[in-house]
């Protein structure tokens, strides 16, 4: 069923719409919407697939959807499973779930507490991670604070402020999420201003300050003002510039 009253469009059920420009869209069942979005709320709490690009203010997806097209939101909150195709740009996203995305990512704030894939970059200013991902391009960011609860790789990380280390205290639903696999990420660059690392292994790390912690393996370290490296890691070389 699809009903659109007062610039709202809510479909329930098994339905198929266009798109446009709407004040709120709700999809409670199953639908389709053939077509560009724009809106001021978007609300996914069943099964979604919009064959376009969607321009919204808020977003939140309960339940699954697949955005064929380019998605731009200021605020989004995932809490279920989703896919999206074109690029994604938002100013704060949050991430309980599992989400895919094809292209790159670009926003503020960015905030993990599943399962992502990215097979772009992901430029942001400040990236939380907790649990598992994989980025075919690179981490960008002011801030990145990494904690693993299962095996993620990145190309690249650069920053001021990087931080790795494994989870100290299980989350419920994200030991449910994520496979027991090695809790451990895997990078060719690693390139701050402080740089504090556990269980990573790495072809280079560069950086003002670097703590190489248990479980490193780094092939190679230069930094500049001070290195740390503990008894439990592995460096093959280093040098200070």
């Amino acid at each position: 069923m699809t009903r659109e009253t007062k610039g709202d469009l809510v479909l329930s059920g098994n339905s198929e719409t266009r798109g446009g420009s709407f004040i709120k869209v709700a999809i409670n069942g199953n639908g389709t919407i053939n077509g560009d979005v724009e809106c001021k709320d978007f609300e996914c709490n069943g099964s979604a697939k919009i064959d376009g690009d969607i321009t919204s203010q808020y977003t939140v997806i309960n339940g699954s959807t697949n955005i064929q097209g380019n998605f731009s939101s200021d605020e989004i909150n995932i809490h279920g499973d989703s896919t999206i195709e074109g690029n994604t740009l938002f100013r704060s996203m949050e991430i309980k779930g599992h989400t895919r995305l094809k292209q790159f990512l670009k926003g503020d704030d960015i905030f993990l507490e599943g399962i992502l894939k990215i097979a772009g970059d992901c430029e942001v200013e400040k990236a939380e991670f907790n649990g598992a991902f994989t980025i075919d391009g690179l981490l960008n960011a002011d801030q990145v604070a990494i904690t693993l609860h299962g095996k993620s790789s990145v190309k690249e990380i650069g920053g001021e402020m990087i931080t790795v280390k494994r989870n100290r205290y299980p989350i419920l639903h994200l030991d449910k999420l994520i496979k027991t696999l090695s809790k451990e990420l895997h990078a060719n660059l690693i390139e701050g201003d402080v740089v504090k690392l556990e269980y990573t292994k790495a072809k280079v790390v560069r950086g003002n300050t670097v703590e190489i912690g248990p479980g490193c393996e780094v092939e190679y370290i230069e930094y500049s003002s001070n290195l740390q490296v503990s008894e439990k890691a592995v460096v093959d070389k280093y040098k200070k510039l």
